[in-house]
């Protein structure tokens, strides 16, 4: 019989607005409704917050997430976030424990020693690209054997987390496609009446290659008159990608909304989503423009939309870094209607291989 469990922690740096946040809030309020207590606890405050999650579940806010200036400070911050970390965990109790991505997860692990609690830590990118430092990934490969299970989101990544996992298991658990909505200070999305979009919704950060999107905009934007690119995020790379559209001398046809909440239901279905990730974990934004029904186009990268995408079937993979073929793909989209329709009308099929009941069943019984 699978062990009984009724309360459980979940641990993630933030509620702002990325991936893995909105995992994290989608997870909390399914077990909430579900019946479950559930405890919401962020290293950064609940102030800080942007994404919505039941009212059901119990926020909790430690509001130690800031940057360190030099080694000492970050190991003195560190030790500070692990006790109070650990207090946090014992006071909520919870007969299981979920941290979500690669540094929270070790400081979970650190905190919740000897405290006799399962834990189970997830990573959400591709640990073979994404750089979390020499001392975070030493102490990422001492901890993540003493995790009750690991979770990745593809066999890829899988295959690289189980050279350094010990005897815990490695489970693979894509997203749901059913993710709560962002909350935003931001006006509704206003676009230019009688325009096409090309859309790419993300963090505006290095991975998401948000830059290789413009730059293939730029190739594409000759044969594709009517069509402006919308590019909905925030993030640390927003004044380098500012830089980029500026050098492109399109700035005029490219619009940055900032992070807006719900974007796929406010964009019009004939849009094409694009993707342009140099590397992904398991890509929120495809699977939410294709369950909306929008044409989509990804960068093939390593880990992700080649799970979601069977090529010409459902949608475009184009060669990663490939910015020429990335154009190319773009205006033929752009330029095909009826390969648009094709592709948007068999996109929503997502729903179902991606499903909320399909996905927590495996969740559940990793837990159990």
């Amino acid at each position: 019989m699978p062990t009984p469990w009724q309360r459980l922690t979940i641990v993630i740096h933030s509620l702002t607005g990325g991936g893995s946040e909105h995992a994290a809030a989608a997870m909390a309020s399914h077990w909430a409704e579900a019946g479950r207590d559930v405890v919401l606890l962020t290293l950064d405050s609940v102030e800080n917050d942007q994404i919505k999650y039941s009212p059901k579940v119990e926020r909790i806010g430690l509001g130690v997430l800031s940057n360190s200036n030099g080694i000492w400070s970050a190991i003195k911050a560190n030790h500070q976030r692990v006790t109070i970390l650990r207090a946090a965990l014992l006071k909520s109790a919870p007969d299981r424990v979920i941290s979500l991505n690669d540094r929270t997860n070790v400081l979970t692990l650190i905190a919740a020693r000897h405290l006799n609690l399962r834990v189970v830590v997830a990573e959400r990118t591709d640990i073979r690209h994404h750089r979390i430092g020499r001392a975070w990934q030493w102490l990422r490969k001492r901890t993540y054997p003493t995790a009750c299970s690991i979770i990745v989101q593809t066999e890829a990544v899988r295959s690289a987390v189980e050279r350094f996992a010990g005897t815990s298991p490695v489970h693979v658990i894509p997203n749901s496609i059913s993710l709560p909505s962002t909350g935003s200070t931001k006006p509704n999305l206003v676009l230019a009446d009688g325009r096409n979009w090309f859309v790419a919704v993300g963090r505006l950060s290095h991975e998401k290659g948000l830059d290789q999107l413009v730059d293939a905009f730029a190739l594409a934007a000759e044969m594709c008159p009517d069509w402006n690119l919308l590019i909905v995020g925030d993030g640390p790379e927003k004044n380098r990608l500012l830089e980029t559209i500026r050098s492109s001398n399109l700035d005029h046809r490219i619009q940055l909304p900032g992070w807006i909440e719900s974007p796929w239901t406010a964009i019009p279905k004939s849009s094409i989503a694009v993707l342009p990730s140099r590397y992904e974990g398991f890509p929120n934004s495809l699977l939410e423009a294709m369950s909306n029904g929008l044409a989509s186009i990804a960068f093939n990268c390593e880990s992700g939309p080649s799970e979601i995408i069977s090529h010409n079937e459902n949608g475009l993979l184009v060669s990663p870094g490939d910015i020429p073929a990335l154009a190319n793909a773009m205006q033929s989209l752009a330029n095909s209607p009826a390969l648009r329709t094709r592709l948007s009308e068999v996109a929503p099929r997502v729903n179902d291989r991606f499903s909320p009941a399909r996905i927590f069943a495996r969740w559940e019984a990793v837990l159990a």
